[in-house]
């Protein structure tokens, strides 16, 4: 009797030696419940729950403050530009006053171009309007519009710090409301953000037009069959990384709730606490260690310095693929900026984009970028949150966990796109952020599926984090 014959491995294209596969199991019954209702009970939670509301509330009208800082140095910037470039430009920034801190900033910036050359009408209507908004504070207003007409000593400028920040820097002095004492040093430090701006966008477009062109010869190898994908599909386990991902999902919206309802601190004991047990949680189900880690992505592929190149490398490709999402989601808002005009009649329409107030002419923000407006403590601590924590944990569970659990029984792209909704669907920016983060969450799907470590899309996901925070500190410090 002839003994049979096992079948040849499949080739190891990771450089890793990889466990023998074991049996597989499905993903319990409760795993992909829980991942579809954790975004839509979030959504619930923050629209129902008070705690959760004002939360998000004060984080957003923070972040809108730092963006309008930003903004606000490009239009100080171009204030020496004929035709009153600069005026038009700090009218159309009024689109988005949203609180009184807003509004009050705006105004200052007003002031600050020149009280005899509109700026006097400009501050005093824009605050007249606010108070007439529901809730308003009006002796804060009442306060910062005699600021900005007046001047202020330096008590009170620190007073008013509180509420707009370095627009405070913007208010002249008692007897001189014209002229800021930092006046030449705010001018000088906008100049110094546009030029830098313009070397930015050189070297944006330059990495564009190389990841451009390295994405182009992957998709051309990848049909030619020449491209080397370290990724192996049918690796075990597979089926309880989905139950990995849906715990994680489950421990962050535990989290939030406990700390929207209980105490601020319960949000990272719970959240903490459930990342370790989903990371060991393969092992409580009968996997090996071993095994798992390897399914997992976390081994060094072919050596640290190579996969940490191929991050490096990577990132270049992840941004032509952003860069799509972020097209799609600037359509998406001008949709909605024409629908929303659509709304509110032919009047409001016809008073043009700066008196238009609505959520879609908003910049898409994130609560980290109102957490930049604080010292520099609070900026380190922000940058190793977003560019260290962030790139660990989420690319463990979304390109690791995740994805491996897709990846069982789907091919590339319905698993990578799939992946890349799930992982938008979680951020703060909102629905109109989406198609953007879809695209970014697809490219770091792509470093896994090329290199299978996590090592890569670890190192294109802190890049791009790194540089967004890190930039954003020195543009606000």
């Amino acid at each position: 009797m002839e003994t049979p014959t096992l079948p040849p491995d499949l080739p190891n294209r990771s450089g890793v030696e990889c466990a023998p596969p074991s049996a597989d199991r499905k993903p319990a019954w409760w795993a992909w419940p829980l991942i579809l209702l954790v975004p839509v009970g979030l959504l619930v939670a923050e629209r129902w729950l008070p705690a959760a509301e004002a939360e998000a509330g004060a984080q957003h009208d923070l972040s809108l403050l730092a963006i309008l800082q930003f903004q606000a140095k490009i239009v100080i910037a171009m204030d020496g530009l004929p035709g009153g470039e600069a005026r038009r430009q700090a009218n159309v920034l009024e689109s988005h006053v949203r609180s009184d801190g807003t509004a009050a900033a705006l105004a200052m910036l007003h002031g600050f171009l020149g009280l005899d050359d509109g700026g006097r009408e400009a501050a005093t209507l824009l605050l007249a309007k606010r108070r007439e908004a529901r809730g308003a504070d009006a002796a804060f207003l009442e306060l910062a519009g005699r600021a900005i007409l007046e001047g202020v000593d330096d008590r009170r400028r620190e007073e008013l710090r509180s509420h707009v920040g370095w627009f405070a820097d913007l208010l002249g002095e008692p007897g001189a409301p014209e002229k800021a004492p930092l006046a030449g040093e705010i001018r000088s430090d906008a100049s110094v953000l546009v030029f830098l701006l313009g070397l930015v966008a050189f070297l944006v477009f330059a990495a564009l037009f190389a990841g451009a062109g390295l994405l182009l010869f992957a998709v051309i190898r990848s049909k030619q069959g020449r491209l080397a994908l370290a990724f192996d599909a049918s690796q075990r386990p597979a089926g309880v990384f989905l139950e990995s991902f849906a715990l994680f999902l489950a421990s962050m919206a535990a989290g939030n709730l406990a700390g929207w309802l209980v105490h601020w601190l319960a949000q990272p004991i719970i959240s903490l606490s459930g990342v370790a047990l989903a990371v060991i949680w393969p092992r409580l189900r009968g996997n090996g260690w071993r095994e798992s880690r390897l399914a997992l992505g976390w081994h060094t592929g072919k050596g640290w310095w190579r996969e940490i190149g191929a991050g490096m490398v990577g990132y270049l490709i992840v941004l032509p693929l952003a860069l799509m999402g972020v097209a799609f989601t600037a359509m998406l808002i001008g949709v909605a900026e024409v629908l929303e005009r659509l709304s509110r009649g032919a009047e409001a329409a016809a008073n043009g984009a700066g008196a238009v107030a609505g959520a879609a002419s908003e910049p898409v923000t994130h609560p980290a970028v109102g957490w930049m407006l604080g010292g520099w403590d609070a900026k380190i601590a922000v940058l190793l949150l977003a560019a260290v924590l962030a790139p660990l944990v989420e690319e463990t569970f979304f390109r690791g966990a995740f994805f491996r659990s897709l990846r069982r029984r789907w091919r590339f792209l319905g698993a990578g796109l799939l992946n890349g909704v799930i992982f938008a669907s979680l951020h703060p920016q909102g629905w109109l952020a989406i198609p953007a983060l879809t695209a970014m969450g697809l490219a770091f799907a792509c470093l896994r599926e090329w290199r299978d470590s996590l090592i890569a899309p670890m190192v294109a996901h802190a890049i791009n984090n790194g540089l967004l925070i890190g930039g954003l500190a020195l543009v606000l410090s």
